[in-house]
């Protein structure tokens, strides 16, 4: 129940509403107002309550909502695996190389999507330089080179931008555990693998999660990268097609269903990483 701050000229808020209710109100209008809206108006046509508009989405984009969602998941899965691995590394390794690394690997952060699409367009072109150096290797044949403007030139283009992205928020976990965990880890026997599945990645679950909901996130909602490098083949991502259904045919009611469609992938991953939080905030509070 809200207690109210009673003063001599009547009665006003705590403080702590007036602190949230900024916050709060931004959220509303930016976020729910349109999601609603969105949500709301995928089930209309011509202002009739309908479910034309999915019956549209499933007949022609069934097979494009099954591969995002294969690419979003092999992606982040693939993203997570090797961004534990490379953090490991620079956790457990204070090498020359290692430091180098550690100061390097950021760089793909900061490049935009449309430039690593427009690096990627380049590098997997049918005669790009990756099929060019496969050749003079005598590896390729460069009158039938590989073809890659599809799942595995996307999920590379993925790979190269998100997996540094998931090292700075698993390593950040990492050098949070102390180092006598690890070390009396290994005064006990523990191999490497060991130390990492048993001390470092139960330590560093939190991170862990947060990089993979944040990676899952924005590849679900990432347009410009599969619009440069697969543009209208089928299959194709949601964001492509939404943008197709839109440009083309302004067509909102099925653009507001895919809309759904990859709004349900995302809550998905969002519901699970809330109900672990408040499972981790569960445990973390004392017992009297």
């Amino acid at each position: 129940m809200l207690n109210l701050t009673n003063t001599r000229r009547g009665w006003r808020p705590p403080p702590y509403i007036i602190l949230l209710f900024p916050a709060v109100t931004f959220i509303l209008i930016m976020y729910a107002y349109p999601f609603i809206l969105s949500f709301i108006r995928s089930f209309q046509i011509d202002g009739n309550l309908t479910l034309g508009n999915y019956r549209k989405t499933l007949e022609l984009y069934t097979r494009d909502i099954l591969f995002t969602f294969a690419v979003t998941l092999f992606n982040s899965i693939l993203a997570i695996i090797l961004g534990v691995l490379l953090s490991v590394y620079f956790r457990l390794n204070d090498s020359v190389i290692s430091r180098m690394l550690t100061k390097l690997y950021r760089l793909p952060i900061f490049i935009p999507f449309v430039v690593v699409a427009q690096m990627m367009n380049s590098f997997l072109a049918p005669h790009g330089l990756l099929n060019l150096l496969l050749g003079r290797a005598g590896i390729v044949n460069l009158d039938r080179p590989l073809q890659l403007f599809n799942f595995a030139g996307l999920s590379f283009g993925f790979i190269w931008k998100l997996v540094p992205f998931s090292v700075l928020i698993i390593f950040g976990g990492f050098q949070m555990i102390d180092n006598s965990y690890i070390e009396a880890a290994r005064s006990a026997g523990a191999n490497l693998l060991q130390v990492i599945l048993k001390i470092l990645i139960p330590m560093n679950r939190s991170s862990i999660l947060v990089a993979l909901v944040l990676i899952y996130s924005q590849i679900v909602g990432t347009f410009t990268l599969p619009y440069m490098l697969i543009g209208g083949k089928i299959p194709t991502t949601i964001t492509v097609d939404i943008a197709h259904r839109v440009n083309y045919f302004r067509d909102f009611g099925v653009a507001n269903a895919l809309g759904v469609f990859s709004y349900i992938m995302v809550i998905a991953t969002a519901v699970y990483y809330l109900k672990m939080n408040i499972k981790d905030a569960k445990a973390a509070q004392p017992k009297f």
